[in-house]
């Protein structure tokens, strides 16, 4: 009968008993089976079986402790070999099943033999003497044993198997005398090979996935169909006379899953990954690293001839770099022994190359040629709903406590790529084990809600690190800014409805506006609008000034704007805000053949917002359609110009300005410059409403307003600002112990805060608002 016991002490069986299949458990287990000594049992721990005779613990008879040896063990769950060997000194305190098996001795026995390496073995299929001779090891090796069908038979600790060569013996049919479970294998034992594998290919294909991946199911789809095509219809290419698929370039920016791509996609395929790192290839040695190059190409042929076969080589630009423009001849060296390599492997059947790269105009163009790699995808930042899938897959394995809003999460994290996200859910975690730990909480703590929100404000996306114009956006609400709700109406449909809403703007025919420009008066919040703007709408949000900008060094300035259109378009949606816009690109002059830094910067920025300045290898936008991110053009969009205006779409430049006068006109046309936003000067009702919204927090004693904003005059929201934090000044310079704020503080803090903004200064822009297309 068959016993299940909770709470057994498993440990691995001492040196003595090591590969001889034997196990040891009192002998009142023993009793309890009604079986005797020596007979076989199937031990199931965990997620494997164990295939053991019985015999009686020595130093523990009568507890439940059971002491295992793992030669001879079936594989539950589809786990690997290597992932299912347990380390020594182990104690598990486990559920244990054991059920007793009828065992007959074995008439035939059809094996699959897993050797350590394929150059002993690879001419011996031909051979039908040397087959006998491995039948014999095979025999030599499983004599005495008792197997079942589907298991496999662990060698690695068999000194004959070693000589041998011998790994590993997988039973896939066995036939017994008498009809039973299980066989022993005896000396008239038939052994019948069925097939010959290397140690490392089996391994890699009966590897399980450790986790599941979210969001990359277009990418994924895309690169197994390429993957299929030279590693299971080979036969097809040979008949219709066509060369074979030889690479595929994978490019996108880090962080975004190409490696683990790549690895799932290989443990799906049952094909074995041969990896080319970098650091392990490149060697100080003259030839050396030409060399390793070649030996890992060899090693890769090896395996292609057993089975399919991926050759993976990680950040290939390292190893690739453009001849020319590298440090030293060694590159060069290198890139030349890859191309070689690549050129070589003419028909070679199951075998596909894949490079992965985050830079790819680092690239040589010779390698990307076709012939080498053939075709190239793109891996986009994830977007919205891509992003919930991958928060979807790490969330999963976490304790959660309460509704997380994965919906809202996706929406705030525009910007994230896999790592980051998965860096977000291991960070609420902490935060949720840390905040358990001090209130004196014992178990697994729940991850809720505050904790993703608490973890947001540590993890910064992987693109925002090391960037220009990246700053911490403070949170702005509508409602922190009083009044001006013309203004706000207007800046929420240039700003906000376009990305919130594009395909409200598709179904209308209306194209998403390029640029918003904001001009007023100093101090009239507008840096504070497009803020909250970007605040409502989620969006990633680059500042420049022209501090930031300007650079002694000819050619710097030009670089810089170029990289922040090129890393806002790779965060898209995003909001480039430029602050003092005619500090930065100012009017050009009209004589003269001097062209200062300013007109450079415009020039460049201009290109940059037609779109005329984005290179195909920066691409890397997070709307782009999976046509487009495979280079295939859509009908409708068969012209690059065309193409590269939709990738820019979701850019969208706010500037602000005091001095429009002072901006050049070419950046004001429609097609750059969409909408131009007066902000005035608050009149008496917006007045109100900002000194509502600055003493929100401040304890008032009767303090009257609408009298504040009638005396307030020419004063802009800043002056008011200024006032009230003078007036909280006031009173506790009178008294320390004050607890509130007077009127006769605002009266007195009225004395000293004057106005910024006088009549001539206001008529002065009301001037200004006739000569430009204000909305």
């Amino acid at each position: 009968m068959d016993i299940e016991m909770q709470h057994v002490l498993i440990n691995p069986v001492d040196s003595a008993d090591t590969g001889q299949q034997k196990c040891r458990l009192g002998l009142h287990l023993i009793e309890q089976l009604s079986s005797t000594v020596g007979s076989y049992v199937r031990i199931g721990i965990k997620e494997k079986d164990y295939i053991c005779s019985m015999w009686p613990h020595s130093v523990c008879p009568d507890n439940n402790t059971i002491q295992y040896d793992g030669c001879v063990f079936v594989q539950r769950n589809d786990q690997s070999p290597k992932s299912l060997h347990e380390p020594k000194n182990l104690n598990h305190n486990l559920v244990c099943r054991i059920q007793p098996l009828l065992i007959s001795d074995a008439v035939c026995a059809s094996v699959t033999v897993i050797v350590k390496s394929m150059e002993k073995y690879c001419e011996w299929k031909t051979f039908p003497a040397v087959q006998k001779t491995l039948k014999n090891y095979c025999l030599n090796c499983l004599r005495k044993k008792c197997v079942i069908k589907g298991c496999t038979v662990d060698l690695r600790t068999t000194r004959l198997a070693k000589v041998y060569g011998i790994v590993y013996m997988c039973v896939n049919s066995l036939s017994t005398k008498h009809d039973t479970d299980g066989g022993v294998v005896r000396e008239l034992t038939d052994i019948i090979i069925d097939s010959v594998q290397s140690e490392e290919r089996y391994s890699l294909s009966h590897q399980s996935n450790r986790f599941e991946m979210g969001g990359v199911s277009k990418v994924a789809g895309s690169l197994q169909d390429l993957l299929h095509l030279p590693l299971k219809c080979s036969s097809d290419f040979k008949h219709l006379g066509l060369p074979l698929p030889k690479g595929i370039l994978l490019r996108g920016p880090p962080g975004c899953g190409k490696t683990s791509l790549v690895r799932s996609l290989a443990q799906k395929s049952q094909a074995a990954l041969v990896t080319i790192n970098g650091p392990e290839i490149l060697s100080p040695h003259p030839g050396e690293s030409e060399e390793n190059v070649r030996g890992v190409f060899q090693k890769a042929v090896r395996m292609s001839q057993e089975g399919p076969c991926i050759l993976f080589i990680d950040e290939i630009d390292s190893l690739c770099p453009k001849r020319g423009k590298s440090s030293g001849s060694n590159d060069s060296r290198v890139t030349s022994a890859v191309m070689s390599s690549m050129d070589a492997l003419v028909d070679k059947e199951g075998l596909v190359i894949i490079g992965a790269t985050n830079r790819p105009a680092a690239l040589d163009p010779a390698v990307r040629r076709p012939g080498r790699f053939d075709r190239e995808i793109l891996m986009n930042v994830p977007n919205r709903e891509q992003r919930r899938e991958i928060l979807a897959v790490h969330s999963a394995r976490l304790p959660l406590a309460g509704d997380i809003d994965l919906d809202l999460l996706s929406d705030v994290t525009n910007g994230y790529v896999g790592a980051d996200l998965a860096s977000l859910c291991n960070e609420a975690s902490y935060i949720a084990m840390a905040q358990a730990g001090s209130h004196g909480h014992q178990g697994i703590p729940g991850v809720e809600m505050c904790h993703f929100q608490s973890a947001l404000r540590k993890v910064i996306p992987s693109l925002q690190k090391g960037s220009e114009g990246i700053v911490d956006l403070r949170p702005v609400q509508w409602d922190d800014i009083g009044g001006l709700e013309k203004v706000k109406a207007q800046i929420k449909q240039a700003v906000e409805w376009p990305l919130l809403y594009p395909e409200a703007f598709t179904r209308m025919g209306l194209p998403a506006p390029r640029g918003v420009l904001l001009y007023g008066p100093p101090g009239c919040c507008k840096t504070t609008l497009v803020r909250a703007a970007a605040t409502a709408t989620h969006s990633a949000f680059v500042s420049l000034s022209g501090a930031q900008l300007f650079s002694p060094f000819v050619g710097d300035s030009e670089r810089m704007v170029t990289e922040v259109f090129q890393k806002s378009r790779v965060m898209a949606p995003t909001i480039l805000f430029l602050d003092e816009i005619d500090s930065i690109v100012g009017k050009r002059s009209e004589g003269g053949s001097h062209r200062g830094v300013q007109e450079r910067v415009l020039s460049t920025l201009l290109n940059e917002m037609d779109g005329i300045g984005i290179r195909l290898d920066d691409k890397t936008d997070s709307t782009t359609s999976l046509k487009e991110a495979e280079g295939e053009l859509s009908p409708e969009k068969d012209n690059m110009h065309q193409k590269q205006k939709v990738n820019n779409n979701k850019v969208l430049m706010v500037a602000a300005t005091n001095r429009p006068d002072l901006v050049d006109e070419a950046i004001l046309r429609p097609g750059r410059i969409d909408r131009i936003i007066y902000v005035p000067p608050p009149d008496e009702p917006t007045r109100h409403e900002i000194l509502k919204v600055l003493t929100r927090t401040k304890p008032l004693d009767n303090v009257d307003l609408s009298i504040l904003s009638a005396k307030t005059d020419f004063y802009t929201g800043a002056d008011l600002e200024n006032i009230c934090k003078e007036a909280a000044m006031l009173a506790l310079t009178e008294d320390m112990d004050a607890e509130k704020v007077k009127m006769k503080d605002f009266i007195r803090s009225l004395e000293i805060v004057k106005p910024s903004l006088n009549q001539q200064l206001v008529d002065r822009y009301r001037t200004l608002g006739g000569r430009y297309r204000t909305s």
